[in-house]
């Protein structure tokens, strides 16, 4: 009988341990690594309940630049770097009157309308307005994604399909529930997409641009939500935009490993983001020419001008005997205007550029793996079970 008294006992000491080593998880840290120099983006934000805002980021030290204010919210951003501007498409009107345009961004914020996308045959229609969800530029093609297509349009000046939807394709199925927010293209000629799965975690997703199918999946470090931006720069580094993370939208950089994945810097709740790049760097500000004169030289000739008087009496006439070094009041102190401008290094930073909100500590972030789900399982399970067992011997 004690035995079968001491059995509860043995067991929830046993289920306490078994709880205790399925919560622990190991600690990453993160290796720092260099953001990609020179390189800037084109970052559309549009918080709950307040107006669409353009601004240029650049990585190197995560600062903002605000740029003239689009004509409406813009989606599917991507820059065409042949161009030296972003294509993207905006809403104008009101529903259900409300259309879609197409505009382009200069790297200065200056946009242009285009107006609609063109029909070029009738199966090959451009989408229509509120299905697109994703798009970006890879050369001359536009590709735009829809909740089941993928939609490549002639970003061409010179074609006579210019702005013309010249393919259209069926994505795969298991692609149609999940949220694609953004695309990017690699050097590859696929796209990438970051999404949540199924199962809830942050993947990327590897797309083919001519049928539309998977070509990889990948797991990522990041944490589950809606990532309205995605960007490719030129050294392969991949920078995600979530819109809402625990009431914050933040800014990622995804490393080759989990332990590279870090935050870069949060700002409040979006509804939606989109963001294009790389952007040339900005140009340097110029110092203006200098208009002072010369410096003097540092001494005086010896055939300059006398003495200035000295305030003794008249009556003292002796001169003094001239010496080989003159007198303190004999050397004429340069003016104070003739001091050339300082030739500091001009900041690169524009005058009205602002620091995006960096984390008080940059923290990687924790990779969900499948070992640590299997011991949250089985730390679940055997408290069930031990509970059970406890209630059945009360009973």
């Amino acid at each position: 009988m004690r035995g079968r008294r001491r059995s509860p006992r043995a067991i929830s000491a046993l289920l306490t341990t078994l709880a205790l080593l399925g919560l622990s998880s190991p600690t990453v840290v993160a290796r720092e690594r260099a953001v990609a120099p020179g390189c800037s983006l084109l970052h559309v934000t549009s918080p709950l309940g307040a107006a669409t805002t353009l601004r240029r980021v650049t990585l190197s030290g995560m600062t903002t630049e605000e740029l003239p204010q689009p004509p409406g919210p813009v989606e599917t951003l991507g820059y065409s770097a042949e161009q030296g501007k972003a294509y993207g498409l905006s809403s104008t009107g009101t529903f259900p009157f409300r259309g879609t345009r197409v505009i382009t961004v200069d790297p200065q914020g200056t946009t242009h309308d285009l107006g609609p996308l063109r029909d070029l045959a009738p199966r090959m229609s451009p989408p229509r307005t509120g299905e697109i969800r994703a798009g970006a530029v890879d050369g001359y093609e536009w590709y735009l994604v829809t909740r089941h297509r993928l939609y490549t349009v002639d970003i061409d000046p010179d074609s006579a399909t210019y702005l013309s939807v010249t393919h259209v394709t069926w994505l795969a199925p298991r692609l149609v529930p999940l949220p694609i927010g953004d695309l990017a293209a690699t050097s590859d000629g696929t796209l990438l997409t970051v999404t949540t799965n199924h199962q809830h975690e942050a993947v990327l997703l590897e797309l083919a641009v001519d049928n539309g199918t998977v070509v990889s999946t990948e797991p990522v470090a990041l944490p589950p939500a809606r990532y309205g931006a995605i960007v490719i720069t030129d050294d392969g580094g991949r920078y995600v935009v979530a819109d809402n993370v625990a009431g914050h939208s933040r800014f990622y950089r995804i490393g080759a490993d989990p332990a590279e994945t870090a935050e870069l810097a949060r700002g409040r709740p979006l509804h939606h983001n989109d963001a294009a790049g790389c952007l040339p760097a900005a140009p340097q500000p110029t110092p203006p020419p200098s208009t002072t004169s010369p410096r003097p030289p540092s001494t005086p000739p010896e055939t300059t001008t006398p003495s200035p008087p000295t305030e003794t009496p008249p009556e003292v006439t002796t001169q003094q005997p001239p010496t080989n070094t003159p007198s303190r009041s004999s050397t004429p102190r340069p003016p104070p205007s003739s001091r050339p401008p300082s030739t500091s290094v001009p900041q690169s930073r524009p005058p009205n550029a602002t620091a995006l909100p960096v984390p008080t500590q940059r923290r990687p972030v924790r990779p969900l793996d499948t070992e640590t789900k299997r011991q949250w399982v089985l730390a679940t399970l055997l408290l069930i079970i031990g509970s059970g067992v406890v209630l059945r011997r009360l009973r």
